[in-house]
This record gives structure tokens, C-alpha cells and sequence, in this order.
């Protein structure tokens, strides 16, 4: 008997534009992508090619009032996303469905300490897990990208950009999503960290 896979992820006919002042701009047109579990596939375009537009449509993030989903379905685990209600994509994203923004400068909040960070991700998706596995986890997402857990106190102006970027990708990977978003995920890290990352 033939193993089938398991689709997770299916994207039909996706247009996506963007209303700005100036003009509509077509960000992605009529876009195909199919992803089965446990699979990984990369995208590859110029500067804006449409790839971050691609991964804030699956999440529901476009810009409000300005990015526009015009067409197309986008398919998560059987559920249509573009008709799930807002309270109900919410538990989603994060969890399920994660995302390493290409910018780790806009993705921390300067004002909370990048342990509280990770720990939020925790609180929002795992109420039952006591404080003891919470903390527990940030060290060990930590540990995974290679910044000691004692760091977990400092702000994100305390790091360098490759560290901040690291510390994205731990808050990114903390609920160990099904599906995980990267928009060029190792852009500020050295090329023997991206080895390690990827």
C-alpha cells in the first residue's frame, strides 16, 4: 500500500495587492503552493518578489486597509484561513502556524526583556504548563540558538543584531509549531550561524 502524504498547506490562485495613495500595486498573482507535513520548501525572488506578502497573507497580517487578499484560498490543515473569524486565527498563529520576520529590530519589544518575550508566547498558547516548564522552555529555546539562558534578563538593545535575530527565531520556534514561516530568517547572522540555524 502506497504512504500517502498529508497536505498541510494548500494556496490557490492567491492574489494579493496593495491599495496605496499612489497606485494598486500587485504584489502576487494568481499564486499555486502546496505543502505537505514535513516538508520544506523554499522561495526565491528579488526584493519585492512578494515572498513576505505571501507569508503575512497565511497569517492574516497584511497591512489594514491597505494589503488586500483579491482572490485565491489558503488552505491550513483543511480549514479555509480566509474564512476563519479573527478570534479563531488568533490561537493559530504563534502556535500552529509561526513566523521568523525578516527584521528582529521591529519583531522585539524594547521596553520587555527577551526571556519575558519568549515566556509570552507560553502564556498566550499553554495556560496549563506551570511557571517551573515555562522557564525551563525559554532556557532551553535559548540554549537551542545558542545564547546562555542567563541572558534571558536583557533587553534587546543589550544584543548585537545577529543575537536579536536568534532570539526571534527561539520565540518563533518555542510552541513548536506544525508550520513554521521564515522570511529570510539568517540575514543578520554570520555565515557559521546560519549553518547552524538552518
Amino acid at each position: 500500500m502506497e504512504n500517502k502524504k498529508e497536505k498541510l498547506l494548500e494556496i490557490n490562485n492567491l492574489t494579493v495587492r496593495y491599495n496605496t495613495d499612489d497606485a494598486v500595486v500587485h504584489a502576487v498573482n494568481n499564486l499555486n503552493v502546496d505543502l505537505f507535513r514535513g516538508e520544506a520548501r523554499g522561495l526565491v525572488g528579488e526584493t519585492g518578489a512578494g515572498k513576505t506578502t505571501l507569508a503575512l497573507s497565511i497569517l492574516r497580517l497584511l497591512p489594514e486597509r491597505v494589503g488586500e487578499i483579491e482572490d485565491g484560498s489558503i488552505i491550513y490543515d483543511g480549514e479555509s484561513l480566509l474564512e476563519l473569524p479573527e478570534a479563531e486565527m488568533l490561537p493559530l498563529r504563534g502556535k500552529r502556524i509561526s513566523m521568523i520576520f525578516q527584521d528582529p529590530m521591529t519583531s522585539l519589544n524594547p521596553t520587555h526583556t527577551v526571556g519575558a518575550q519568549i515566556l509570552e508566547v507560553l502564556n498566550l498558547h499553554f495556560p496549563e504548563m506551570s511557571a517551573t516548564e515555562k522557564d525551563a522552555k525559554v532556557d532551553e529555546m535559548l540554549t537551542l540558538v545558542g545564547i546562555p539562558p542567563e541572558r534571558k534578563k536583557s533587553f534587546p538593545h543589550e544584543f548585537s543584531g545577529g543575537m536579536k535575530q536568534r532570539i526571534v527565531i527561539a520565540m518563533a520556534l518555542v510552541a513548536e509549531p506544525e508550520l513554521l514561516l521564515a522570511d529570510e530568517p539568517t540575514t543578520a547572522l554570520d555565515v557559521t550561524i546560519q549553518a547552524q540555524i538552518l
